[in-house]
Protein backbone atom coordinates (compact mmCIF):
# COMPACT_ATOMS: atom_id res chain seq x y z
CA UNK A 1 0.00 0.00 0.00
CA UNK A 2 1.22 3.46 -0.97
CA UNK A 3 2.09 6.20 1.41
CA UNK A 4 0.65 9.19 0.81
CA UNK A 5 2.27 13.16 2.03
CA UNK A 6 -0.99 13.33 4.60
CA UNK A 7 0.27 10.11 6.05
CA UNK A 8 4.19 11.42 6.76
CA UNK A 9 2.38 14.41 7.86
CA UNK A 10 0.15 12.93 10.52
CA UNK A 11 3.11 10.86 11.51
CA UNK A 12 4.58 13.72 12.94
CA UNK A 13 1.69 16.11 14.00
CA UNK A 14 0.68 12.84 16.41
CA UNK A 15 -2.68 14.28 17.09
CA UNK A 16 -0.73 17.47 19.07
CA UNK A 17 -1.38 20.00 16.48
CA UNK A 18 -0.44 22.63 19.63
CA UNK A 19 2.69 21.56 19.47
CA UNK A 20 3.15 21.43 15.65
CA UNK A 21 6.25 23.38 14.18
CA UNK A 22 7.06 25.73 11.85
CA UNK A 23 6.56 25.00 7.79
CA UNK A 24 9.97 24.53 7.14
CA UNK A 25 10.88 22.20 10.20
CA UNK A 26 7.88 20.12 9.15
CA UNK A 27 9.11 20.13 5.52
CA UNK A 28 12.63 18.70 6.99
CA UNK A 29 10.78 16.10 9.13
CA UNK A 30 8.80 14.80 6.16
CA UNK A 31 11.69 14.56 4.05
CA UNK A 32 13.40 12.85 6.28
CA UNK A 33 10.74 10.56 7.08
CA UNK A 34 10.54 9.22 3.17
CA UNK A 35 14.15 9.19 2.45
CA UNK A 36 13.46 5.10 2.20
CA UNK A 37 10.02 5.89 0.10
CA UNK A 38 11.08 8.81 -2.76
CA UNK A 39 9.20 6.75 -5.67
CA UNK A 40 7.60 9.25 -7.34
CA UNK A 41 8.10 12.04 -5.58
CA UNK A 42 9.32 15.72 -6.64
CA UNK A 43 9.49 19.11 -5.19
CA UNK A 44 8.95 22.28 -6.22
CA UNK A 45 10.57 25.92 -4.23
CA UNK A 46 9.28 29.17 -5.20
CA UNK A 47 11.72 31.65 -4.30
CA UNK A 48 8.67 34.56 -3.53
CA UNK A 49 10.87 36.47 -0.90
CA UNK A 50 13.08 37.40 -3.47
CA UNK A 51 9.83 39.26 -5.01
CA UNK A 52 9.86 42.94 -4.34
CA UNK A 53 9.02 43.70 -1.37
CA UNK A 54 5.24 45.50 -2.74
CA UNK A 55 4.70 42.04 -4.04
CA UNK A 56 5.20 40.31 -0.79
CA UNK A 57 2.05 41.96 0.78
CA UNK A 58 -0.15 39.09 3.34
CA UNK A 59 -3.08 39.84 1.10
CA UNK A 60 -1.17 38.52 -2.12
CA UNK A 61 0.62 35.91 -0.12
CA UNK A 62 -3.20 34.46 0.87
CA UNK A 63 -3.90 34.75 -2.69
CA UNK A 64 -0.71 32.08 -3.67
CA UNK A 65 -2.28 29.83 -0.75
CA UNK A 66 -5.80 29.85 -2.41
CA UNK A 67 -4.37 29.52 -5.41
CA UNK A 68 -2.74 26.47 -4.29
CA UNK A 69 -5.65 24.86 -2.53
CA UNK A 70 -7.53 22.66 -5.58
CA UNK A 71 -4.15 21.21 -6.17
CA UNK A 72 -3.10 20.30 -2.74
CA UNK A 73 -7.00 18.43 -2.44
CA UNK A 74 -6.97 16.88 -5.78
CA UNK A 75 -3.07 15.43 -5.50
CA UNK A 76 -0.87 13.84 -2.85
CA UNK A 77 0.60 17.49 -2.74
CA UNK A 78 1.55 19.26 0.78
CA UNK A 79 2.48 22.74 0.39
CA UNK A 80 4.95 24.14 3.35
CA UNK A 81 4.80 28.33 3.16
CA UNK A 82 8.10 29.66 4.43
CA UNK A 83 8.42 32.31 6.78
CA UNK A 84 10.34 34.18 4.64
CA UNK A 85 7.53 33.63 1.96
CA UNK A 86 8.71 31.06 -0.23
CA UNK A 87 6.93 27.98 -0.70
CA UNK A 88 7.60 24.52 -1.38
CA UNK A 89 5.50 22.13 -2.81
CA UNK A 90 6.19 18.14 -1.65
CA UNK A 91 4.43 16.21 -4.68
CA UNK A 92 3.77 11.89 -5.23
CA UNK A 93 2.78 10.39 -7.93
CA UNK A 94 1.00 13.95 -8.88
CA UNK A 95 1.38 15.01 -12.84
CA UNK A 96 3.98 16.93 -13.58
CA UNK A 97 1.80 18.90 -15.61
CA UNK A 98 -1.03 19.81 -12.89
CA UNK A 99 1.82 21.22 -10.63
CA UNK A 100 3.51 23.15 -13.71
CA UNK A 101 -0.20 25.16 -14.17
CA UNK A 102 -0.26 25.28 -10.66
CA UNK A 103 3.34 27.23 -10.66
CA UNK A 104 2.30 29.34 -13.63
CA UNK A 105 -0.89 30.72 -12.12
CA UNK A 106 1.38 31.74 -9.43
CA UNK A 107 4.25 32.90 -11.81
CA UNK A 108 1.20 34.84 -13.49
CA UNK A 109 -0.13 36.71 -10.52
CA UNK A 110 3.51 38.80 -10.36
CA UNK A 111 4.24 38.90 -13.82
CA UNK A 112 5.44 42.40 -13.41
CA UNK A 113 8.00 41.63 -11.14
CA UNK A 114 11.46 41.27 -11.93
CA UNK A 115 11.84 37.87 -10.77
CA UNK A 116 9.26 36.14 -13.23
CA UNK A 117 11.15 37.75 -16.25
CA UNK A 118 12.94 35.00 -17.09
CA UNK A 119 11.66 31.75 -19.04
CA UNK A 120 9.29 28.95 -16.79
CA UNK A 121 11.63 25.77 -16.07
CA UNK A 122 14.39 27.60 -18.08
CA UNK A 123 18.23 26.82 -16.21
CA UNK A 124 17.88 31.04 -15.91
CA UNK A 125 14.49 30.46 -13.79
CA UNK A 126 15.31 32.15 -10.86
CA UNK A 127 11.20 32.07 -9.94
CA UNK A 128 11.26 28.24 -9.14
CA UNK A 129 13.62 25.28 -8.69
CA UNK A 130 12.53 21.64 -9.07
CA UNK A 131 13.74 18.44 -7.20
CA UNK A 132 14.05 14.98 -8.39
CA UNK A 133 13.63 13.31 -4.54
CA UNK A 134 14.82 10.14 -6.60
CA UNK A 135 18.23 11.83 -6.80
CA UNK A 136 20.11 11.80 -3.37
CA UNK A 137 21.88 15.14 -4.45
CA UNK A 138 18.47 16.50 -5.28
CA UNK A 139 17.62 15.62 -1.72
CA UNK A 140 20.57 17.22 -0.37
CA UNK A 141 19.84 20.54 -1.48
CA UNK A 142 16.22 20.82 -0.94
CA UNK A 143 17.40 19.60 3.24
CA UNK A 144 19.94 22.45 2.69
CA UNK A 145 17.22 25.29 1.57
CA UNK A 146 14.96 23.80 4.04
CA UNK A 147 17.65 23.85 7.27
CA UNK A 148 18.88 27.63 6.37
CA UNK A 149 15.60 29.02 6.07
CA UNK A 150 14.94 27.43 9.74
CA UNK A 151 17.72 29.22 10.86
CA UNK A 152 17.25 32.82 9.52
CA UNK A 153 13.73 31.92 10.93
CA UNK A 154 14.83 31.34 13.99
CA UNK A 155 17.72 34.30 13.91
CA UNK A 156 15.08 36.60 12.45
CA UNK A 157 12.17 35.96 14.90
CA UNK A 158 10.81 39.04 17.10
CA UNK A 159 11.14 38.48 20.76
CA UNK A 160 8.26 40.94 21.05
CA UNK A 161 5.60 39.79 19.28
CA UNK A 162 4.73 39.54 15.35
CA UNK A 163 2.65 41.11 12.90
CA UNK A 164 -0.43 39.24 11.73
CA UNK A 165 -2.88 40.06 9.36
CA UNK A 166 -6.52 38.72 9.58
CA UNK A 167 -7.85 40.40 7.00
CA UNK A 168 -10.15 42.24 9.22
CA UNK A 169 -7.06 43.87 11.11
CA UNK A 170 -3.32 43.80 11.64
CA UNK A 171 -1.96 43.99 14.64
CA UNK A 172 1.47 43.45 16.72
CA UNK A 173 0.73 41.43 19.73
CA UNK A 174 2.51 39.25 22.11
CA UNK A 175 1.48 36.19 24.38
CA UNK A 176 1.04 32.56 24.05
CA UNK A 177 0.04 31.38 20.50
CA UNK A 178 -3.51 30.66 19.86
CA UNK A 179 -3.79 26.74 19.69
CA UNK A 180 -6.61 24.49 19.27
CA UNK A 181 -7.29 23.40 22.88
CA UNK A 182 -7.62 27.31 23.76
CA UNK A 183 -10.81 28.16 21.37
CA UNK A 184 -13.77 26.84 23.50
CA UNK A 185 -12.83 28.71 26.69
CA UNK A 186 -11.81 31.61 24.56
CA UNK A 187 -15.20 31.09 22.53
CA UNK A 188 -17.04 31.26 25.99
CA UNK A 189 -15.49 33.98 27.13
CA UNK A 190 -16.51 36.14 23.83
CA UNK A 191 -19.86 34.62 24.38
CA UNK A 192 -20.43 36.20 27.71
CA UNK A 193 -18.47 39.50 28.15
CA UNK A 194 -19.55 43.20 27.18
CA UNK A 195 -19.15 43.84 23.43
CA UNK A 196 -20.93 47.04 22.67
CA UNK A 197 -18.57 49.44 23.80
CA UNK A 198 -15.52 48.04 21.73
CA UNK A 199 -18.12 48.30 18.63
CA UNK A 200 -16.25 51.34 16.78
CA UNK A 201 -17.93 53.32 13.59
CA UNK A 202 -15.51 54.95 11.41
CA UNK A 203 -16.61 56.92 8.76
CA UNK A 204 -16.38 56.68 5.24
CA UNK A 205 -16.74 60.55 2.94
CA UNK A 206 -17.77 61.00 -0.63
CA UNK A 207 -15.95 63.92 -2.38
CA UNK A 208 -18.83 65.99 -4.69
CA UNK A 209 -19.08 68.42 -7.08
CA UNK A 210 -16.23 71.39 -5.85
CA UNK A 211 -14.89 68.97 -3.30
CA UNK A 212 -17.63 69.55 -1.06
CA UNK A 213 -17.82 66.26 1.05
CA UNK A 214 -20.71 64.10 2.42
CA UNK A 215 -20.75 61.34 4.77
CA UNK A 216 -21.51 57.82 2.66
CA UNK A 217 -21.88 55.12 5.08
CA UNK A 218 -20.39 54.32 8.97
CA UNK A 219 -18.53 51.02 9.24
CA UNK A 220 -18.74 49.25 12.33
CA UNK A 221 -16.00 47.21 13.57
CA UNK A 222 -14.72 46.27 16.74
CA UNK A 223 -11.32 47.26 18.14
CA UNK A 224 -9.61 43.97 18.54
CA UNK A 225 -6.80 44.79 20.95
CA UNK A 226 -9.14 45.87 23.69
CA UNK A 227 -11.10 43.08 23.14
CA UNK A 228 -8.36 40.67 23.40
CA UNK A 229 -7.63 42.34 26.71
CA UNK A 230 -11.05 41.09 27.79
CA UNK A 231 -11.11 37.57 26.64
CA UNK A 232 -7.73 36.11 26.40
CA UNK A 233 -4.77 38.81 27.56
CA UNK A 234 -2.36 36.27 27.56
CA UNK A 235 -3.02 35.20 24.39
CA UNK A 236 -1.87 35.93 20.73
CA UNK A 237 -5.37 35.26 19.02
CA UNK A 238 -3.82 36.13 15.44
CA UNK A 239 -1.29 34.06 15.46
CA UNK A 240 -2.78 31.74 13.60
CA UNK A 241 -5.69 32.39 10.94
CA UNK A 242 -7.13 29.55 10.58
CA UNK A 243 -7.96 29.60 14.22
CA UNK A 244 -8.92 33.10 14.63
CA UNK A 245 -11.71 32.43 11.81
CA UNK A 246 -13.04 29.85 13.78
CA UNK A 247 -13.08 32.51 16.57
CA UNK A 248 -14.39 35.11 13.99
CA UNK A 249 -18.02 33.21 12.91
CA UNK A 250 -18.66 34.29 17.07
CA UNK A 251 -17.25 37.63 16.86
CA UNK A 252 -19.74 38.44 14.05
CA UNK A 253 -23.01 37.09 15.79
CA UNK A 254 -22.12 39.40 18.74
CA UNK A 255 -20.90 42.22 16.51
CA UNK A 256 -25.21 41.48 15.14
CA UNK A 257 -26.06 41.68 18.29
CA UNK A 258 -24.82 44.73 18.75
CA UNK A 259 -26.17 46.01 15.78
CA UNK A 260 -29.51 44.43 16.31
CA UNK A 261 -30.16 47.66 18.40
CA UNK A 262 -29.63 50.39 15.78
CA UNK A 263 -32.84 52.22 14.64
CA UNK A 264 -33.07 51.82 11.11
CA UNK A 265 -35.43 53.82 10.28
CA UNK A 266 -33.78 56.66 12.06
CA UNK A 267 -30.48 56.39 10.05
CA UNK A 268 -29.30 59.29 8.03
CA UNK A 269 -26.66 57.04 5.93
CA UNK A 270 -26.40 53.83 6.01
CA UNK A 271 -24.04 51.68 8.43
CA UNK A 272 -21.37 48.82 7.19
CA UNK A 273 -20.54 44.96 8.51
CA UNK A 274 -17.69 42.88 8.02
CA UNK A 275 -18.96 39.64 7.84
CA UNK A 276 -17.68 36.01 7.28
CA UNK A 277 -19.70 34.08 4.40
CA UNK A 278 -20.86 31.66 6.75
CA UNK A 279 -22.23 33.83 8.97
CA UNK A 280 -24.63 35.85 6.31
CA UNK A 281 -26.65 32.28 5.29
CA UNK A 282 -27.16 31.32 9.38
CA UNK A 283 -28.85 31.70 11.89
CA UNK A 284 -27.36 34.93 13.57
CA UNK A 285 -27.80 37.20 10.11
CA UNK A 286 -31.23 35.74 9.48
CA UNK A 287 -31.98 37.22 13.18
CA UNK A 288 -30.43 40.48 12.07
CA UNK A 289 -32.39 40.51 8.94
CA UNK A 290 -35.64 39.76 10.85
CA UNK A 291 -35.14 43.28 12.66
CA UNK A 292 -33.60 45.34 9.96
CA UNK A 293 -37.09 44.86 8.37
CA UNK A 294 -37.86 47.09 5.72
CA UNK A 295 -34.56 49.40 5.54
CA UNK A 296 -32.08 46.74 4.47
CA UNK A 297 -30.66 49.64 1.89
CA UNK A 298 -29.54 50.69 5.12
CA UNK A 299 -26.86 47.99 5.63
CA UNK A 300 -23.66 47.43 3.21
CA UNK A 301 -22.55 44.17 4.52
CA UNK A 302 -18.57 43.81 3.72
CA UNK A 303 -16.94 40.44 2.58
CA UNK A 304 -13.35 40.03 2.81
CA UNK A 305 -11.80 38.49 -0.96
CA UNK A 306 -10.33 36.04 0.65
CA UNK A 307 -13.64 34.87 1.69
CA UNK A 308 -14.63 34.96 -1.70
CA UNK A 309 -11.81 33.59 -3.66
CA UNK A 310 -12.50 30.45 -1.18
CA UNK A 311 -15.66 29.11 -2.30
CA UNK A 312 -16.67 31.47 -5.47
CA UNK A 313 -19.96 29.59 -6.16
CA UNK A 314 -20.94 29.99 -2.59
CA UNK A 315 -19.70 34.16 -2.84
CA UNK A 316 -21.98 33.91 -5.76
CA UNK A 317 -25.11 32.67 -4.12
CA UNK A 318 -24.48 34.55 -0.89
CA UNK A 319 -24.33 38.12 -2.79
CA UNK A 320 -27.39 37.25 -4.82
CA UNK A 321 -29.32 36.65 -1.49
CA UNK A 322 -28.20 39.95 0.03
CA UNK A 323 -29.33 42.07 -3.12
CA UNK A 324 -32.60 40.54 -3.64
CA UNK A 325 -33.16 40.90 -0.09
CA UNK A 326 -32.18 45.29 0.10
CA UNK A 327 -28.32 45.06 1.22
CA UNK A 328 -25.60 46.24 -0.16
CA UNK A 329 -22.64 44.33 -1.12
CA UNK A 330 -18.89 45.52 -0.34
CA UNK A 331 -16.27 43.88 -1.29
CA UNK A 332 -13.03 44.05 1.00
CA UNK A 333 -9.50 43.80 1.56
CA UNK A 334 -8.40 44.76 -2.04
CA UNK A 335 -4.84 46.47 -3.18
CA UNK A 336 -3.94 48.13 -5.59
CA UNK A 337 -1.82 46.23 -7.19
CA UNK A 338 -3.66 43.30 -6.73
CA UNK A 339 -6.33 45.17 -9.52
CA UNK A 340 -3.88 44.16 -11.68
CA UNK A 341 -4.21 40.53 -11.03
CA UNK A 342 -7.92 40.09 -11.39
CA UNK A 343 -10.75 42.60 -12.52
CA UNK A 344 -13.03 43.03 -9.24
CA UNK A 345 -15.77 44.40 -10.77
CA UNK A 346 -16.61 41.02 -12.55
CA UNK A 347 -17.37 39.93 -8.99
CA UNK A 348 -20.79 41.80 -9.31
CA UNK A 349 -20.53 43.89 -6.26
CA UNK A 350 -21.79 47.30 -4.83
CA UNK A 351 -18.63 48.61 -3.57
CA UNK A 352 -15.16 47.73 -3.78
CA UNK A 353 -12.54 48.59 -0.97
CA UNK A 354 -9.03 48.97 -1.83
CA UNK A 355 -6.55 50.04 0.86
CA UNK A 356 -4.32 53.09 0.47
CA UNK A 357 -0.55 52.28 1.53
CA UNK A 358 3.14 52.87 1.12
CA UNK A 359 3.28 49.90 -1.44
CA UNK A 360 1.74 52.95 -3.87
CA UNK A 361 2.82 56.23 -2.89
CA UNK A 362 4.49 57.71 -5.24
CA UNK A 363 2.79 56.27 -8.12
CA UNK A 364 2.28 52.49 -9.39
CA UNK A 365 3.44 52.78 -13.01
CA UNK A 366 1.59 53.47 -16.10
CA UNK A 367 -0.04 50.13 -16.87
CA UNK A 368 -1.17 49.64 -13.08
CA UNK A 369 -2.25 53.41 -13.25
CA UNK A 370 -5.03 52.12 -16.48
CA UNK A 371 -5.93 49.44 -14.71
CA UNK A 372 -7.19 51.49 -12.12
CA UNK A 373 -8.72 54.00 -14.10
CA UNK A 374 -10.94 51.08 -16.15
CA UNK A 375 -12.00 49.31 -12.45
CA UNK A 376 -13.22 52.55 -11.34
CA UNK A 377 -14.92 53.74 -14.38
CA UNK A 378 -16.78 50.02 -14.22
CA UNK A 379 -17.60 50.19 -10.64
CA UNK A 380 -19.27 53.81 -11.38
CA UNK A 381 -19.36 57.02 -9.04
CA UNK A 382 -18.98 56.39 -5.39
CA UNK A 383 -18.52 52.29 -6.23
CA UNK A 384 -14.55 52.14 -5.20
CA UNK A 385 -13.55 52.93 -1.60
CA UNK A 386 -10.60 54.38 -0.72
CA UNK A 387 -9.67 53.10 2.81
CA UNK A 388 -6.53 53.57 5.16
CA UNK A 389 -6.39 56.91 4.18
CA UNK A 390 -3.87 58.73 6.49
CA UNK A 391 -2.81 62.17 5.07
CA UNK A 392 -4.64 64.21 1.89
CA UNK A 393 -1.75 62.90 -0.43
CA UNK A 394 -4.08 59.45 -0.39
CA UNK A 395 -7.00 61.13 -1.45
CA UNK A 396 -5.16 63.29 -3.68
CA UNK A 397 -4.48 59.93 -5.22
CA UNK A 398 -7.42 58.79 -5.57
CA UNK A 399 -9.44 61.34 -6.68
CA UNK A 400 -6.56 61.41 -9.85
CA UNK A 401 -7.92 58.28 -10.30
CA UNK A 402 -11.61 58.92 -10.25
CA UNK A 403 -11.90 57.61 -6.28
CA UNK A 404 -14.76 59.69 -5.22
CA UNK A 405 -14.74 57.75 -1.19
CA UNK A 406 -12.57 57.90 1.17
CA UNK A 407 -11.99 56.24 4.67
CA UNK A 408 -8.96 56.05 7.41
CA UNK A 409 -7.95 58.59 10.14
CA UNK A 410 -7.19 61.56 8.17
CA UNK A 411 -11.08 61.24 6.99
CA UNK A 412 -11.97 60.96 10.71
CA UNK A 413 -10.25 64.17 11.28
CA UNK A 414 -12.26 65.22 8.17
CA UNK A 415 -15.14 64.56 9.96
CA UNK A 416 -14.46 65.87 13.14
CA UNK A 417 -14.46 69.34 11.90
CA UNK A 418 -17.64 69.46 9.47
CA UNK A 419 -19.33 68.34 13.10
CA UNK A 420 -17.51 70.74 15.04
CA UNK A 421 -18.62 73.63 12.05
CA UNK A 422 -22.15 71.71 12.38
CA UNK A 423 -22.29 70.41 8.18
CA UNK A 424 -23.42 67.51 9.56
CA UNK A 425 -24.52 65.37 12.77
Amino acid sequence: MGVSMADYSAAYIGGEEQKRPSHEKRLLDVVERMRHNVAGVFAVHMHLSELRPSHRQPHFLRMVERSLDNLSQQQDVQVFQFSNSDVVLLCRNTPVDDVDDAVFRVRAMFNEDPLTMTEDGSAEDRFSTWYDMGQPSDVKDLTDVATQALANREETKDESGQTLSTGRASKVMTGEPLVPNMLKAITQKLLEVRIADVVHRQPAVTVVAGKQQELSFHENFIAMEELRQRIAPQINIFSSNWLFQYLSETLDARVLEVLSRVDFAALDVPISVNLNISTIMARPFQNFHAIVDEHPDMVIVEIQIIDVFADMGTYAYTRDWLREHGYQVLIDGLNPLTLHFFDPSMLDADFIKITWGPEVRGGVGQEQTRQIREVVDKMGLGGVVLSRVDSEEGVSWGLDLGIRCFQGHFIDKVVHAMISKGLIR
